[in-house]
């Protein structure tokens, strides 16, 4: 699949995006002017373990500080997706492991056999721990970074900009 071209790859994004659409309380990170959000087609996957419930609404401050410091960093192309689709609390996931997780990470692998990420930022400490847990194949592109909810609460977007710039281009 690596043949494929954005355009390709942007159609059959399209598709997945209406399947996640069709289903109560999924979510998906949406395009925003230059961020593309579940639609980038570059080979950077940036991946949380599950959405929150909370609004995400183009002022919220977690969405600002993230999507700005992607469009500054020239990651707007990224794949933005969450391992788990299904919005939840903060730590749901390892609280109780839900019955349709497989499924979850079925369709997460079908994104990565689509765009064939070269990197993959985990968002967080939980993302990280599932993401190698579940995806073993994509450990030795796995790297973990702070979740932007915490840059934002604890006013650190200049070391999350340098610790994304670090991650997506260190070895």
């Amino acid at each position: 699949m690596n043949s494929i071209n954005n355009s390709s790859k942007r159609t059959q994004l399209l598709e997945m995006a209406l399947v996640i659409d069709s289903h109560p309380n999924w979510w998906r990170f949406p395009t925003e002017k230059v961020v593309e959000g579940f639609l980038g087609t570059d080979p950077l996957f940036i991946v949380g373990d599950q959405p929150s419930t909370s609004q995400w609404n183009v002022n919220n401050r977690n969405r600002r500080g993230f999507y700005d410091t992607l469009a500054k960093i020239g990651a707007a192309n990224a794949h933005l997706t969450d391992l788990y689709k299904l919005g939840g609390s903060s730590g749901e996931l390892i609280r109780q492991i839900p019955d349709d997780l497989q499924e979850h990470v079925k369709f997460f692998r079908k994104e990565v056999e689509l765009l064939n990420p070269t990197r993959v930022l985990a968002l967080g400490d939980l993302a990280y721990q599932f993401l190698a847990l579940l995806t073993p194949e994509l450990t030795p592109k796995l790297k973990r970074v702070w979740h932007f909810s915490y840059a934002v609460r604890y006013s650190k977007l200049s070391e999350y900009e340098s610790q994304l710039r670090d991650a997506i281009g260190g070895a």
